[in-house]
């Protein structure tokens, strides 16, 4: 996957305004923008800000073909300001992913309210869907507010983030639209992918998922899914007995295809990163979580994706571990036809969304 050009734009009669900045080390981050963003590519032409992100993030969100990057907020709130304002010149979709109660998301939610008003006064629709809340503390969250009451439609990831802020609907979270990737091998692997800012699980735990996994003659792997997880996933692969599969590069390219050919091959993928979980149920693995912290917000998300996945205590104890280890496995199937509805609801979300925009702006 190549980085896209920065093309010059061509005045198309109507153009999508986003922003699609996140973490830029985190895969999770770049694959659920770039499943947004091909799943609503036939809106018109795409003008993105990335602000200052590296080639290898902007490669991974693999944006569709004439899509205008901008490096620069400021040229990007011009264009997108004047379109908006000019009846049926544009669309505005906020940022899918996460948003809290930091300054930083006041300053984006104020800058989201404002592109929705200009875009109600011009007669345009404006967007948000896929965004997940953490929290919603005011004043911290008023931008964030006044954007959920001005845009076209809210369609929030999951229930509880659909609840703290009183409107909209609850859709999928978009990496479950990403197409499988399948490396033709047998499945043979229990693969464990951990945040490393977070309690790893214990050695009690870990060695009940060994034993588990040598009983059903499978082998065990550690992902690390972002750059900064490295430390943390090469300490939990050395007290697991396990090699780590890393990118040598820490290119996101390639950390997606270490990590996806790793999910490919897994019978299980156990994780605390919730895109980890999504992308491997994608590939068609059995997820589910052994956590030595509190769950905020995997279930949540998951069951907005069809997924029925339970996090366990990682001090629960040999046998209830070890019962929660044969029930994921033995729900792979059920995943993998969750993952599918997932999909489904996705593109059809998609498809109203389109539909919408036509009624928006027809005379």
């Amino acid at each position: 996957m190549t980085t896209p050009p920065l093309p010059r734009a061509n005045h198309p009669r109507h153009r999508a305004f986003t922003y699609l900045t996140g973490q830029y080390d985190n895969l999770g981050d770049a694959l659920l923008r770039r499943a947004f963003i091909s799943e609503l590519a036939p809106v018109g032409e795409w003008h993105v800000y990335v602000g200052h992100a590296p080639s290898d993030y902007v490669g991974a969100l693999d944006v569709p073909p004439g899509t205008v990057l901008y490096t620069s907020r400021s040229r990007w709130w011009g264009s997108a300001v004047a379109t908006l304002c000019r009846r049926d010149r544009g669309t505005f979709f906020a940022n899918p992913g996460e948003i809290s109660s930091t300054p930083v998301e006041l300053v984006l939610g104020t800058m989201g309210a404002f592109l929705a008003a200009a875009a109600r006064a011009g007669g345009n629709p404006a967007f948000r869907l896929g965004v997940g809340a953490r929290d919603r503390r005011r004043p911290l969250s008023l931008g964030h507010e006044v954007a959920a009451r001005l845009v076209t439609r809210n369609v929030w990831r999951d229930a509880v983030s659909r609840d703290l802020f009183g409107r909209g609907d609850v859709a999928p979270d978009w990496a479950f639209a990403l197409p499988a990737r399948a490396d033709g091998a047998s499945r043979d692997l229990v693969v464990l992918s951990y945040r490393g800012d977070r309690p790893q699980p214990s050695d009690a735990a870990l060695s009940t998922i060994a034993a588990w996994a040598a009983s059903r003659r499978l082998r065990l792997a550690v992902v690390a899914q972002t750059r900064r997880d490295l430390p943390a996933s090469r300490d939990l692969a050395g007290r697991l007995g396990a090699p780590l599969l890393h990118a040598a590069s820490g290119d996101l390219t390639e950390i997606e295809s270490v990590a996806r050919s790793a999910y490919a091959r897994a019978v299980v993928v156990l994780s605390n990163r919730i895109h980890a979980l999504i992308v491997a149920a994608v590939d068609g693995a059995a997820v589910g979580a052994v956590l030595a912290h509190p769950d905020v917000k995997i279930a949540r998300t998951l069951a907005a994706g069809r997924l029925t996945v339970r996090p366990v205590d990682h001090e629960a104890g040999p046998d209830t571990l070890t019962s929660y280890l044969d029930e994921v496995a033995a729900s792979r199937a059920v995943q993998t036809a969750a993952v599918d509805e997932a999909a489904v609801a996705l593109r059809a979300l998609a498809s109203e969304v389109l539909g919408t925009r036509e009624r928006v702006v027809a005379p």
